[in-house]
């Protein structure tokens, strides 16, 4: 009996020595993936394969495989690895007749390696979700890409001055919006980048309303969502000069005197004044014009570009040219008085300047002239006068014009008035 107790005890020592040697693994915890991720996918490959005129009716994602986590911030970003079928609307062949696999239609457009999930986990919350191209990942590795795209994102500079009031109500250019609306019950739609942008932003987001458009770049969804073009129809929102859209032309001189430049038709959209502060930025604001009022404010960044130059005339780029008539040049008559030798004068463009001076503007004191440009064909000289009476100033551009005698039978060619315009000058 002794024995077998002692042979039982040992039983059990030895039961409970070998289970103490096993190790119990938790099962591995699975990740929770993003929504909507095929939905995601699918406008990545439709982007693709817009070269190919190709629409994508489904898209299938399985065997996610986790890469690499990389700690940034408040969060981290982790690469996946998946399997993908993609379902055209029709199929594509090759030039063997042989329908193209979901590999080979991304292949043709323009994708050259395997495409890579990534996205921003922050405790149950996802964002910035990507699709990227592993050859990319490859040149930079996971810490890099990460750094490269979303680390010492550069800093743009916030100023009221380029803001828009909408009530009570601002919205500035370059504003973070971290994912709120620009202003209250703004419509948003989000599309992928296509042009310059897609190097800093894979999404820009459009909030539309109350006669007010924004548009931000997403650098980085919910963390990094810049202002970076704001145009109003709004006849209530104002500048932060006070200009809105229904203020006139001279209202905007008087609030923005001497830093405004003008174009005849900026960017195909009209006749349009630009505020060119003396900053060393290539933000600014443009006001277009109908009929002496204002009827559009965008308000944006040239980015590698200043738009508009000021006037480096006398006289402002707004001023319409009046056209001088010089017929009396072109006729058989003078051409023979020229021919025996009348009109001598006619061959020095500042003698012409002269002459047009001392018709058109003897009732002024002339203080100063000179030659503004030197074009071919073409002269444009400045005069600055003083009324007699009153003493204003008075700023005048004369453009001369080089013709030819269209009957002269040796052809000769003198200089003639074409245009000129002038300003009164307030001190």
């Amino acid at each position: 009996m002794r024995e077998f107790i002692i042979l039982v005890i040992s039983i059990i020592l030895i039961i409970v020595a070998f289970l103490s040697l096993i190790v119990v693994r938790k099962p591995t915890e699975k990740k929770s993936m993003p929504e909507e991720l095929e939905d995601i996918f699918q406008q990545y490959c439709e982007l693709l394969l817009t070269t190919l005129k190709l629409k994508v009716r489904e898209v299938e994602l399985t065997r996610f495989k986790l890469l690499s986590e990389v700690p940034f911030e408040d969060g981290q970003f982790e690469y996946y690895s998946f399997d993908y079928t993609i379902y055209p609307e029709k199929a594509v062949v090759d030039s063997n007749g042989i329908v193209l696999n979901s590999s080979e239609l991304l292949s043709r457009g323009g994708l050259k390696g395997k495409p890579i999930l990534l996205f921003f986990r922050q405790g149950e919350e996802m964002s910035e979700i990507s699709f990227l191209d592993d050859r990319d990942i490859a040149q930079k590795g996971y810490k890099g890409y990460v750094n490269y795209r979303y680390a010492n994102l550069k800093v743009w500079p916030i100023d009221d001055e380029y803001s828009l009031k909408v009530d009570d109500h601002i919205i500035r250019l370059w504003e973070n919006l971290k994912g709120d609306a620009p202003f209250p019950y703004a419509v948003q739609t989000r599309e992928r980048t296509q042009d310059f942008l897609s190097y800093t932003a894979q999404f820009t987001d459009t909030w539309e309303g109350q006669d007010i458009k924004v548009n931000s770049w997403i650098q980085f969804e919910k963390k990094k969502e810049l202002i970076y073009w704001i145009k109003s129809f709004n006849p209530v929102a104002e500048t932060y000069r006070g200009i809105r859209v229904g203020s006139t032309i001279d209202e905007l001189k008087e609030k923005y005197r001497g830093e405004l430049a003008y174009e005849e038709d900026f960017k195909g959209a009209g006749p349009c004044y630009g505020f060119i502060p003396p900053d060393e930025t290539n933000r600014y604001i443009a006001f277009f014009v109908t009929d002496e009022k204002i009827t559009e404010i965008w308000i944006t960044d040239g980015f590698d570009e200043r738009p508009f130059k000021k006037s480096t005339g006398y006289v402002d780029n707004d001023v319409k040219w009046q056209e001088y008539d010089y017929s009396d040049k072109l006729t058989e008559r003078y051409a023979r008085e020229i021919y025996v030798g009348q009109h001598k004068s006619d061959f020095d463009a500042d003698k012409v300047l002269n002459s047009f001076v001392a018709k058109e503007l003897h009732m002024v004191t002339v203080l100063e002239h000179g030659l503004l440009q030197d074009l071919p064909g073409r002269r444009v000289y400045y005069v600055v006068c003083e009324k007699r009476e009153g003493h204003e100033k008075l700023h005048v551009e004369v453009m001369l014009k080089r013709v030819k005698l269209q009957n002269s039978v040796t052809g000769e060619e003198i200089w003639v008035t074409e245009r000129y315009r002038s300003q009164i000058i307030s001190d």
